[in-house]
């Protein structure tokens, strides 16, 4: 005698019959409706994780655009630090104070100052003045005066640093 009563089937029996048709129509029925619930949550899932991901993107974006949104007030800035710049060296000590907390004011915000005496010219960062002849092969290309400091923030160029570099010339006589 079977085991599973799930395969018996009297064929002399009418209702045995439409019960077993019944039955099989219900379980594909069934296979049907657990196929879209999984496709339905497979959908629902992937949503979540590309809402997740949107949400990354725009806080991102946010943290980028912040960076970046106080460019034009700290660009109109570097022209007074030079002035303060200027003016500190001729006996304007009182502006020093101020100067100081501008300056730092703006370095807590990003700003970084471009002083590169004694490094190699780069001209993503320096712009190039003019040349000071040097005796010293490991002078040439190197940036021997800062004429005007240049300024980047959050990594960006703001203005770059106008320098004179080396230049070796072997001595022929």
């Amino acid at each position: 005698m079977p085991e599973d009563n799930d395969d018996i089937v009297i064929e002399d029996d009418p209702d045995s019959v439409s019960f077993a048709a019944s039955e099989k129509k219900l379980r594909e029925r069934l296979k049907e409706c657990e196929a879209k619930a999984k496709e339905y949550l497979d959908g629902w899932q992937r949503a979540q994780a590309d809402f997740v991901n949107l949400r990354k993107r725009d806080e991102e974006a946010k943290k980028e655009f912040l960076k970046f949104a106080n460019t034009d007030l700290v660009a109109q800035l570097i022209p007074v630090l030079d002035s303060f710049e200027l003016s500190l060296p001729h006996g304007n000590k009182e502006l020093e104070v101020i100067y100081k907390q501008m300056l730092s004011a703006l370095k807590v915000n990003g700003l970084e100052e471009v002083n590169p005496i004694h490094q190699s010219f780069d001209p993503k960062y320096h712009e190039a003045i003019g040349v000071v002849p040097t005796e010293n092969p490991e002078e040439d290309n190197e940036i021997l005066e800062v004429l005007q400091k240049g300024y980047i923030l959050a990594g960006k160029t703001l203005r770059p640093a106008k320098v004179r570099t080396g230049e070796y010339k072997v001595n022929r006589y």
